[in-house]
């Protein structure tokens, strides 16, 4: 599980991750997701989407970090990370990215991750590490 996106500089933050319809029956991936803590919500490539049938659920307007709005649509898909299955997740389908699915904090706020940068490895934790007091 554990990946660091090199091809970025400085490395980023990134997950293996399988998307699944809603009704388990068509499955993509793995794939790279990039984690952006920074995120409301999770972006999927539309070519990703439509690979897995996956069901439109809403319109939303969403603005970049440069101020601008624009319009997208809203997907219901299952998301697999290693053991964790996280099930009925919306997700916006991004028309820009071909590949790059970027989990935003309505996934990572679901998770234990380690995030190591001094190693450069990302891991989804299966409890809570102890405290050292």
């Amino acid at each position: 599980m554990t990946i660091h996106q090199k091809s970025y500089h400085p490395p980023i933050p990134a997950l293996e991750v399988e998307l699944e319809s809603p009704d388990e029956t068509l499955r993509v991936g793995p794939v790279i997701a990039v984690l952006d803590t920074g995120a409301d919500i999770s972006l999927v490539p539309l070519a990703l989407l439509e690979k897995i049938n996956a069901p439109e659920l809403d319109e939303v307007r969403l603005r970049s970090h440069w101020g601008d709005y624009q319009t997208f649509t809203t997907y219901l898909v299952t998301i697999r990370l290693g053991t964790e299955r996280l099930i009925g997740i919306e997700v916006v389908g991004d028309k820009h990215s071909q590949k790059e699915v970027l989990l935003g904090r309505d996934v990572l706020n679901k998770l234990i991750l380690l995030i190591d940068g001094l190693h450069q490895q990302t891991d989804i934790l299966t409890r809570r590490p102890r405290s050292k007091s």
